[in-house]
C-alpha cells in the first residue's frame, strides 16, 4: 500500500528549479515510503499503480521533485520545508526517515497515524524545526533530549503516545518555545524546573501521566503563560505563590493530583483568569479573599478537597461566573446571599460540606442556572418560594440535609426540572398533582420525610422519562400508583417502603419492562403473590417484606424467569406451601461467580442517587445506601412455608446471604449448600428441620454467621472451619445435637442432658433468632 505523500498536487513542478536537491529529499522520502504501510486510505488509490511513473522513473526528462507530492511543500529552491502527512492512517516508524536530508525543514506533521517504535536521536538534525507534531500515534520509549537542540522549535506536541521516563531537562533550551504538550503519555520524574526559562512559552500540557514532585515555583517565571495543565499526575507539595505572577494565565488545571497546603492568596492577582480546577487533591485552609479579584474567573472548580471555613462574600462581585464547584469539602457556615448577585451562574455545587442555615432567597435571582446541588449539608427551614423563578434549573438536589415546612410547590414551576431530590428531609404535607407536569423528570426522590396524603396516581403515567421515583419512608396512605400503562415507560427503580399502602400489588407494573428495582416493603398491601412479576428482564431487586401477602409462590410458566435477580425478600408476609424450587432454576444471576472487573461496583449510582435496600430483624432496621452487585440475598422468613429445601438452592453458587427462618421447613439440610461457596450467612431458625447439619458445611470459608437454633436437629455438629467460631446460640433449641461449641458432648449417654448453657434456655425463641443472625454483619459485608 502506498503514502498519502505519493499522491500528485495539481500544482505544476517547475523544471528551472534546482532539481539535485529536491531528487535526494525524494530518495529519502521513498525508501520511507516502502517501510511504511497505509490502511486502505482511498486518496492512495491510484499510487497502486504509480500511473504517471514519476516515482519509479528517475531520469532526465522525468521530474523527481517530491514538490508536488501530497503533504509536501517547498521552497523557491525546491527544498522541502514542510510535511504534513496528518491523519493519513499510516502505519510504521521513523527508522527509515533520514533527517539529515531535510536541512531547510521547518514542519514536521504526522499527528493521528499509528507510527511507533521510538523517536530517532537523529531529529536533531532539523535544525530549522520551528512545528514538530507526534501526537496521537503510538511512540514509546524516552523523548529524546537531543530534541534540546532544536533551537528554533516554537511548537512541540508530542501528546497522546506512550512515551516513558522524565521529561528531558533539556527541553528548556528551547527559548523560542510557545507550546508545549507531552501529556496523555507514561511519563515519570518531576516537572523540569528549568521549563521556568522558556519566557516565550503560551501552553504547557504536562496532564496525564505519572509525574511527582512539587510543581516547581520557577513556573511562575513564564510571565507570558496563558494556559497551564498539570492534572492527572502524583504531584505533591503546595501550590507555589509564585505562580500568582502569572497575569495573563487564563487557565491552571491542576486537579486530580496529591497537592497539599493553602491556597495561595497571590492567585488572586491572576487577573485574567478564567478557569480554576484543583478538584481532587488535599488542599486544606480557606477559600481565600482574594479570588474576589478575579473578574474575568467563570470557572471555580475545588472540589474534593479538605478546604473550610466559610465562601468569601467577595466571590459575589464575579459577575462572570459559570460555575462554581465547591462540594465535597468540610466548608461551613451560611451560603452568602452575595452569591445571588452572579446572574451567569449556571451551575452550583455545594454538596457534601457542612454549611447550615437557610437556603437563600437571593438565589432566586440566578435565572441562568441549570444545576443547583446543596444535598448533604446541614441546612434548615423551607424551601424558598423564589426558587419557582429558575425556569432553566434543571437539577435540584437538596437531599440529606435538615429541611422543614411543607412540599415546595413553587419549585414546580421549574418545567425543565430532570432531577428533583428532596429526601432525608422533615418535609410535610400532600405532593401535588401539578409534580406530573414536570414532563422531563427523570430522579424523583422524596423518600425519608414526613409527607403524607394520598400518591398522585399520575406518577405512574405521567412521562416516559421517570427513571427513579422513591417515595419510601413517608406517611402515604391509600393504595400504591395503578395506572402503569405506557409499555416504552423508562422506570429503573420504584421504592414506596415504610409507607401505609393498602389494596394489592398494581399489575399495571407488569408493563415497566426496565425495571429494576421493585421495594414495596413494609406496607399493608394484601392479596397474593405477583407472580407476573418474574417476566419482567431487568428485575434485580423485589423486596416485598412486611407486608400482609398470602399464597403460594407460583410461577407464571413464562420462560426466562428472574435471570437477573439477586436480592429476593417476601419476609414477614403469610405466604404458605412449598418453597419456590422453579425460581431456584432460573436465579441465573445467582449461579455465577463471574463479574466484569470493569462494571459497576453499585447499583444505581447515576448522578446523585443510590439504591438503597433495607434489612430489618425484630424491628432492627440496617439501611445500605448503596446496593453492592455482589449483595446477593434470599430472605423468606418469617412466612408459613412448609416442606423441603429444595436441591436446586445448591446452584445458586453466587448467594451471600439466605434466611430461610421462622417457617415450617421440615426434612433434612440438603449437602448441596456445601456448593454456596461465597455464603456468608445462613439461618435456618426455628423450623422443624431433622437429621444432621452436614459436615460439607465446614468447607465454606466466607461462612460468618450461622443459625440452625430451635429446629429439630441431631447428631454432631460438624467441626474444623468457620465452625469453630460460632457460639451456643447458633444450635441452642436442637436437644439431640451434640459437640463444640455445645456442653453436651458426643456419645453422652445422659439422655436428659442439654446441649445450651442454662442462659440460653432461659431465652425465649425470638431473642435466639435475633441473636444468632446478626444483620450487623450484613451490613459490614454489604
Amino acid at each position: 500500500m502506498l503514502l498519502n505523500l505519493l499522491l500528485i498536487l495539481s500544482i505544476p513542478f517547475s523544471s528551472s528549479l534546482p532539481a539535485f536537491a529536491s531528487k535526494a529529499e525524494a530518495d529519502v522520502l521513498l525508501k520511507w515510503k516502502n517501510s511504511l504501510i497505509n490502511h486502505n486510505n482511498p486518496l492512495l488509490s491510484s499510487w497502486s499503480v504509480d500511473p504517471t511513473g514519476n516515482l519509479t522513473r528517475v531520469n532526465g526528462t522525468t521530474s523527481t521533485s517530491p514538490c508536488t507530492w501530497y503533504g509536501v511543500e517547498c521552497n523557491n529552491h525546491g527544498d522541502v520545508v514542510k510535511l504534513n502527512l496528518s491523519e493519513s492512517k499510516l502505519n510504521g516508524t521513523l527508522k527509515n526517515l533520514i533527517f539529515s536530508s531535510f536541512a531547510s525543514l521547518t514542519h514536521l506533521e504526522l499527528r493521528l497515524n499509528d507510527f511507533f517504535g521510538s523517536i530517532p536521536v537523529e531529529i536533531m538534525y532539523l535544525s530549522k524545526l520551528v512545528f514538530l507534531d507526534l501526537s496521537g500515534n503510538h511512540f514509546s520509549g524516552t523523548i529524546p533530549q537531543e530534541i534540546g537542540m532544536l533551537m528554533n522549535l516554537e511548537t512541540l506536541s508530542l501528546h497522546s503516545n506512550n512515551l516513558e521516563a522524565h521529561i528531558p531537562v533539556s527541553l528548556g533550551n528551547l527559548s523560542k518555545l510557545s507550546y508545549l504538550r507531552v501529556d496523555d503519555n507514561k511519563l515519570s520524574g518531576s516537572i523540569p524546573r528549568e521549563l521556568g526559562n522558556l519566557n516565550n512559552l503560551m501552553k504547557v500540557n504536562v496532564s496525564v501521566n505519572v509525574l511527582k514532585g512539587h510543581i516547581p515555583s520557577d513556573l511562575g517565571n513564564l510571565t507570558i503563560l496563558s494556559e497551564l495543565y498539570l492534572f492527572l499526575n502524583n504531584l505533591t507539595g503546595s501550590i507555589p505563590p509564585s505562580l500568582g505572577n502569572l497575569s495573563f494565565l487564563k487557565i491552571l488545571v491542576i486537579y486530580k493530583n496529591q497537592l497539599s497546603g493553602r491556597i495561595p492568596d497571590e492567585i488572586g492577582n491572576m487577573k485574567n483568569l478564567i478557569t480554576l480546577h484543583s478538584g481532587h487533591n488535599q488542599l486544606t485552609g480557606s477559600i481565600p479573599a482574594s479570588f474576589g479579584n478575579l473578574r474575568k474567573l467563570k470557572i471555580l472548580d475545588v472540589h474534593v478537597n479538605l478546604l473550610s471555613g466559610v465562601i468569601p462574600i467577595e466571590l459575589g462581585k464575579l459577575e462572570s461566573f459559570v460555575q462554581l464547584a465547591f462540594s465535597h469539602n468540610q466548608l461551613s457556615g451560611h451560603i452568602p446571599v452575595s452569591i445571588g448577585n452572579l446572574s451567569k451562574l449556571e451551575q452550583m455545587y455545594l454538596n457534601d460540606n457542612r454549611f447550615n442555615g437557610s437556603i437563600p432567597k437571593e438565589l432566586g435571582n440566578l435565572t441562568s442556572l441549570v444545576e443547583l446541588i446543596l444535598f448533604n449539608n446541614q441546612l434548615s427551614g423551607p424551601v424558598p418560594n423564589s426558587l419557582g423563578n429558575l425556569k432553566k434549573l434543571e437539577q435540584f438536589a437538596v437531599h440529606d440535609n435538615k429541611l422543614s415546612g411543607y412540599f415546595p410547590e413553587t419549585i414546580l414551576n421549574c418545567q425543565k426540572l430532570r432531577y428533583l431530590t428532596l429526601g432525608n428531609n422533615s418535609l410535610m404535607g400532600h405532593v401535588p398533582k401539578s409534580v406530573c407536569n414536570l414532563i422531563s423528570l427523570e430522579t424523583l426522590y422524596l423518600g425519608n420525610n414526613q409527607l403524607s396524603g394520598i400518591i398522585p396516581q399520575c406518577l405512574s403515567n405521567f412521562s416516559h422519562e421517570l427513571k427513579i421515583l422513591d417515595l419510601r419512608m413517608n406517611r402515604f396512605h391509600g393504595s400504591a400508583p395503578t395506572t402503569f400503562l405506557k409499555q416504552n415507560n423508562s422506570l429503573r427503580s420504584l421504592n414506596l417502603n415504610g409507607n401505609r399502602l393498602q389494596g394489592s400489588i398494581p399489575r399495571t407494573l407488569i408493563n415497566c419492562r426496565k425495571l429494576a428495582v421493585l421495594d414495596l416493603g413494609n406496607n399493608m398491601l394484601t392479596g397474593e403473590f405477583p407472580f407476573w412479576i418474574d417476566t419482567l428482564p431487568e428485575m434485580q431487586v423485589l423486596v416485598l417484606r412486611g407486608n400482609k401477602l398470602n399464597g403460594t409462590l407460583h410461577t407464571s410458566n413464562t420462560k426466562p424467569q428472574f435471570q437477573k435477580l439477586r436480592i429476593l425478600d417476601l419476609s414477614s408476609n403469610e405466604f404458605t406451601g412449598l418453597l419456590p424450587s422453579n425460581y431456584f432454576n432460573n436465579f441465573k444471576a445467582l449461579m455465577t461467580l463471574d463479574r466484569s472487573a470493569s462494571g459497576n461496583l453499585y447499583m444505581g449510582g447515576k448522578f446523585m442517587y443510590d439504591d438503597t435496600v433495607e434489612l430489618v430483624v425484630k424491628g432492627l432496621r440496617l439501611e445500605l445506601q448503596k446496593i453492592l452487585v455482589v449483595c446477593t440475598t434470599i430472605d423468606l422468613s418469617v412466612n408459613k412455608f412448609e416442606g423441603e429445601i429444595p436441591d436446586t438452592i445448591g446452584e445458586l453458587r453466587a448467594l451471600r446471604f439466605l434466611n430461610l427462618s421462622h417457617n415450617s421447613l421440615s426434612g433434612k439440610i440438603p449437602t448441596h449448600l456445601s456448593n454456596l461457596v461465597v455464603l456468608e450467612h445462613l439461618d435456618f431458625s426455628s423450623n422443624k428441620m431433622t437429621g444432621e447439619i452436614p459436615e460439607q458445611l465446614a468447607s465454606l470459608t466466607f461462612l460468618a454467621v450461622v443459625n440452625f437454633s430451635q429446629n429439630q436437629l441431631q447428631g454432631g455438629i460438624p467441626q474444623g472451619g468457620q465452625f469453630n467460631t460460632f457460639e451456643n446460640s447458633s444450635f441452642q433449641g436442637n436437644n439431640g445435637l451434640c459437640g463444640f461449641p455445645l456442653t453436651k458432648k458426643c456419645g453422652d449417654d445422659d439422655d436428659d442432658g442439654i446441649s445450651f448453657s442454662q442462659k440460653d434456655e432461659d431465652e425465649d425463641e425470638d431473642d435466639g433468632f435475633l441473636n444468632g443472625f446478626s444483620w450487623e454483619a450484613v451490613v459490614l459485608g454489604c
